[in-house]
């Protein structure tokens, strides 16, 4: 077996390894990930995409790649045909691209959510290679029967519009502040990236089709309480992207309320399923999403690393 980078294979070259990993990611994840798989077909295409292919028998077998945002690079998916799975090619690879991506002058921070990862050790190399990380869990539930929890007396329910998104992503970096999901993504660190996270997802579908529909805002007398947006993965699957409440505001069953409304909603638009994300040692929403029926599909971690001198502090 031998590796090539990933700017010298063509989409076409990839076309089988990619169409494997569509349908691998649509029965592990309930996530239809064909617009994904030709994203990469088009990085790879544009050269945007930097990264690596293992090669057997004239035959790609395995990828790995990362991508740049401004300074940080965020490695994507490590995948390896079935064939190929549990004999190291993935950690092989992995092993190489982190070198890459920590060598690169330009790149103060390299960070990944091993989520599209199918390799066992992958969690490990990251640790290895000096990253900070912490474990994550991938949740679902059947949508069954269930109503939300009424509104607090003081709270107001309504689904987001596109005028929203500046009051939302103030809230969503708010709720984040100082938190471990903000150290280990960078993507919460400012008001001006949690605006471009928010407008990512309703605007340019990044995580799935957005759905305004079971997108929704909890309101007060003084404003923005909760935002919750959500997504389509698949044609049977809803996503919970993002769900936020303002520290002032929190432990009075908004979170109940944003997430219950959605799912009714996901319900009624004929879904079979709902899944979310959420960081272990967030204790909290980890409860919240339990009581309310979702379990674990998938575990997986967050990493983050940054270039010394900085380091990443996780809160205790």
């Amino acid at each position: 077996m031998r590796t090539r980078p990933l700017g010298d294979v063509t989409p076409r070259e990839l076309r089988e390894l990619l169409a494997e990993e569509s349908a691998y990611w649509c029965g592990e994840l309930l996530w239809d990930y064909s617009e994904v798989s030709s994203a990469v077909a088009s990085g790879i295409e544009r050269r945007t995409l930097t990264g690596l292919v293992a090669i057997a028998g004239g035959i790609p077998v395995a990828y790995c790649y990362y991508i740049l945002d401004g300074s940080r690079a965020i490695v994507g998916s490590l995948f390896a045909a079935a064939a190929h799975r549990g004999r190291g090619v993935e950690e092989s690879l992995l092993d190489a691209v982190l070198a890459e991506a920590q060598a690169g002058v330009s790149h103060d921070r390299v960070e990944c959510q091993t989520l599209f990862s199918t390799g066992a050790g992958a969690d490990e190399r990251f640790l290895r290679a000096g990253f900070a990380s912490r474990s994550r869990h991938y949740l679902v539930r059947t949508l069954l029967a269930g109503t939300p929890a009424p509104p607090p007396a003081e709270c107001q329910l309504r689904t987001l519009r596109r005028e929203d998104i500046p009051a939302a992503a103030e809230l969503i970096f708010e709720s984040h502040r100082g938190s471990l999901d903000a150290a280990l993504n960078f993507t919460y660190a400012t008001p001006a990236m949690c605006r471009n996270f928010v407008e990512s997802l309703v605007l340019r579908a990044a995580c799935g089709r957005f759905d305004a529909e079971a997108s929704f805002v909890a309101e007060t007398d003084d404003g923005m309480a909760g935002v919750l947006l959500a997504s389509h993965l698949s044609r049977s699957n809803g996503h919970i992207c993002q769900v936020s409440v303002a520290p002032g505001c929190q432990a009075r069953g908004l979170g109940t309320l944003l997430v219950g409304s959605a799912l009714v909603t996901f319900k009624r638009q004929g879904l079979k399923t709902a899944s979310l994300s959420v960081t272990v040692d967030n204790a909290r929403a980890h409860r919240l999403y339990t009581r309310l029926g979702f379990g674990v599909r998938k575990v997986f971690a967050a990493h983050a690393w940054a270039r010394p001198p900085a380091r990443i502090a996780l809160p205790a």
